[in-house]
Parts: structure tokens; C-alpha cells; sequence
């Protein structure tokens, strides 16, 4: 509700509106839930799949154990050692550039809803975007 008050006059909303919206969303999750229980109700049973899928597991099996000899071969060689610390190091140096650079982001006109910035970077033209993203939590379970 606060959202309405700060951005959006309550005169825009008609009277229970958001409540009839909720009660609609709650409506059809209780519809999808009775299909999700007729839909259980319809089990594959088969034979020849069962044979499929063991195969498939025993292959699986196979593929993984030579993925791990080879892999063992790599361990043996300093250069993959040093990559592989490397592409790790890497990787925690991007997470916290990223954080650090949102935190900046978030500065950056903070009461529009999408902001476009244009910038340089090494002689290339980059576009960087800014969504302000409102979330909607029922009962405390996230909305998508």
C-alpha cells in the first residue's frame, strides 16, 4: 500500500480492487492445484521403459567415470592447476566488482523505474540499464 501512496494517487484504484485482483490469483492457483492432482493420477508404466532408463543410468555411470580419469590426467599438470586458481580467483574478483558496481548503480537516479546510461569503455559503446523491481509476496511466498 505504501507503494500506491508515494507513486499513485489511491483515487487511481476502484474500491477493492486489489482485493478482487488477490482473489482471482488464488482462485486460479486452487483450479491448477486440482489438475496438478488428476494429472498425478496418470503414472507411465512400462517395461521396456524401465530397461531404457537403467541403460541410460549405467551409460551416465560410465561417461562420469571417464570424465574422472581424464580428469585426473589435467591435476598432474601445473598449467591446469594454475587455471583452474586462477578462473577461481577470477570469478570472486567479478562477484564483488558486480556488487560494488550495483551498489554504485543503485545511487544513480533512484526514483525512476528503468534508467538507460551510455558509457565508454575501452573504446566501446556500452549500454547499461537500470530496472527498479518491485516484488509481490502472498503469505510470504514470492509472486512471478
Amino acid at each position: 500500500m505504501a507503494y500506491f501512496l508515494k507513486n499513485k494517487s489511491m483515487t487511481d484504484l476502484k474500491p477493492n480492487q486489489i482485493e478482487n485482483a488477490l482473489a482471482k490469483v488464488m482462485e486460479l492457483k486452487d483450479k491448477l492445484f486440482l489438475v496438478k492432482e488428476t494429472l498425478k493420477t496418470y503414472k507411465i508404466n512400462s517395461d521396456r521403459l524401465k530397461q531404457l532408463k537403467a541403460a541410460r543410468k549405467e551409460m551416465g555411470e560410465q561417461i562420469a567415470e571417464e570424465k574422472r580419469k581424464i580428469e585426473d590426467e589435467f591435476l598432474a599438470d601445473k598449467d591446469f592447476e594454475q587455471a583452474k586458481n586462477d578462473e577461481l580467483n577470477l570469478k570472486n574478483d567479478i562477484k564483488e566488482k558486480t556488487s560494488e558496481f550495483r551498489e554504485l548503480m543503485a545511487k544513480v537516479n533512484p526514483g525512476q523505474d528503468l534508467s538507460t546510461y551510455d558509457y565508454n569503455i575501452k573504446g566501446e559503446p556500452t549500454k547499461v540499464q537500470v530496472q527498479r523491481v518491485v516484488k509481490v509476496f502472498i503469505n510470504g511466498k514470492e509472486e512471478k
